[in-house]
């Protein structure tokens, strides 16, 4: 049964369980909540990761789209600036999670293949192509796409 401060007043509830913790009333502890919170912390970490490489990845397949077009009816300058803003953006953000989460670094196999699935759907539509315009799996290493002032071509 879930406590009624964790139901009706979370932050009260968090502060309630760093005192007891602190205070070492471990037997007064809310067990099945702290545990139900902890584990959504781990997969809160993972999935902000996944979201910052598929953000990464999707402004990349973006630029190499646009960059094998010429395009007069848009300025291209302004859209690559944008692009180029978010890509130094998720990276810092990557960087930053991974620095924060270092045993993420062993789940980038698992991530880069979801993300990058995502990440080609969302190209796809917002180039208004088709999605088969866009290689099957991510044509990137990690190292690749992590290397600073990198852009493909």
């Amino acid at each position: 049964m879930k406590n009624n401060l964790y139901d009706s007043d979370y932050y009260s509830w968090t502060c309630q369980q760093a005192k007891l913790l602190k205070e070492g009333k471990l037997n007064e502890l809310d067990i099945e909540n702290l545990i139900e919170e902890v584990e959504t912390m781990g997969k809160s970490q993972y999935r902000t990761l996944k979201s910052c490489i598929e953000q990464l990845l999707l402004h990349l397949l973006k630029w190499r789209m646009q960059s094998q077009k010429k395009n007069d009816l848009h300025d291209m300058e302004l859209w690559y600036r944008s692009w180029k803003t978010s890509i130094v953006k998720q990276r810092l953000d990557i960087k930053d999670e991974l620095d924060e989460n270092q045993t993420l670094i062993n789940k980038l196999d698992d991530i880069i293949p979801i993300a990058y699935g995502r990440a080609r759907l969302l190209a796809a539509k917002a180039m208004d192509c088709n999605i088969k315009d866009f290689p099957d799996t991510c044509p990137w290493t990690f190292d690749q796409i992590m290397i600073e002032n990198w852009y493909p071509e």
